[in-house]
């Protein structure tokens, strides 16, 4: 059930109390002239089957007012200017063109009802999320009340929290895809990265790693982490390092080395020259080279590496 704008405004986080479980959802009482029936998919962040995995009767909890938009109503600023956020008059003006484009006519100032959020400040300016949605008497505005949405606000800011603190965390491999592996923390599907893992054939469904946290981004919906052990022999290498290792496979952007517990790249353009057209002319599998370590990127995951002259 959803609730024209009133007291409640999306964003709000207000309580209320649970008068009936039913099989699908519940009866919430907000203190408003009727009860609000929240379904069984908005009471928690975990998969349930039954309002009594997640509430009590008569219990008091908070949810999260969340406004009647989608997925397809929200844009994204990576780069906003602090003139452009104060200037209301262009964001409406993008945002009118967006929602024109989007529904296929002209849409007017009045239909048009816009949320600006403020995701992160950097040397260029914001990072800004515009939700908007349209109004009108056919369909005026709506909110309704979400405690997964607020549980899932809730846990990026303790994943942003745990990463700000390098706090390991334990998540178990769900599935593998041909980069990595999926795991859950804090209930958001994160992405394990391996690229530099040598070890990263032997992830096992099912097994729980401590890992490190490398990126959080809620506003794209990305949770990065690698392996606490891959970290730590990161870590153990410098820029400059000279290390030996054997040719993994070759490839049009450069070339994969085994440089012992870590795997490693050479790009191709430290390969090429005007005489060199591919990287395979001059590497083949399992040719051993020394190479000098120009990058050990602990936030990325990855490891780069310059031929030494006459190495291989």
């Amino acid at each position: 059930m959803s609730f024209k704008l009133g007291r409640f405004q999306p964003g709000d986080i207000v309580t209320g109390k649970i008068i009936r479980l039913e099989n699908a959802g519940v009866l919430v009482d907000f203190d408003t002239e009727q009860p609000v029936y929240v379904p069984l998919p908005e009471l928690s962040l975990n998969e349930i089957q039954t309002p009594e995995e997640a509430l009590q009767l008569n219990e008091i909890r908070e949810f999260l007012v969340v406004g009647n938009y989608d997925g397809e109503h929200d844009i994204f600023f990576s780069h906003c200017s602090p003139e452009t956020l104060k200037d209301s008059d262009r964001l409406y003006e993008h945002t009118l063109y967006e929602a024109s484009r989007q529904c296929g006519r002209s849409v007017n100032k009045e239909e048009l009802i816009v949320h600006t959020k403020i995701l992160a400040a950097h040397a260029g300016g914001v990072s800004a999320r515009i939700q908007w949605f349209l109004c009108s008497q056919e369909h005026p505005p709506t909110v309704s009340f979400s405690i997964r949405q607020l549980e899932r606000q809730k846990a990026w800011e303790r994943l942003r929290q745990l990463q700000s603190e390098d706090v390991t965390v334990y998540g178990k491999i769900l599935r593998k895809t041909m980069r990595g592996a999926i795991t859950k923390i804090e209930g958001l599907h994160g992405f394990i990265c391996t690229y530099v893992d040598k070890h990263r054939e032997e992830l096992v469904i099912g097994k729980e790693l401590p890992l490190k946290i490398l990126e959080v981004r809620e506003e794209f919906n990305r949770l990065v982490l690698i392996p606490g052990s891959v970290r730590n022999k990161l870590r153990q290498l410098q820029v400059g390092q000279v290390v030996s290792g054997t040719v993994l496979c070759v490839r049009d952007y450069g070339v994969i080395v085994d440089i012992g517990e870590l795997y490693a790249l050479v790009p191709s353009s430290r390969i090429l020259n005007p005489s060199i057209n591919h990287p395979s002319q001059v590497f083949k599998v399992n040719d051993r080279l020394k190479a000098i370590v120009i990058e050990a990127n602990i936030e990325k995951g990855r490891v780069i590496l310059e031929p030494l002259e006459n190495s291989v």
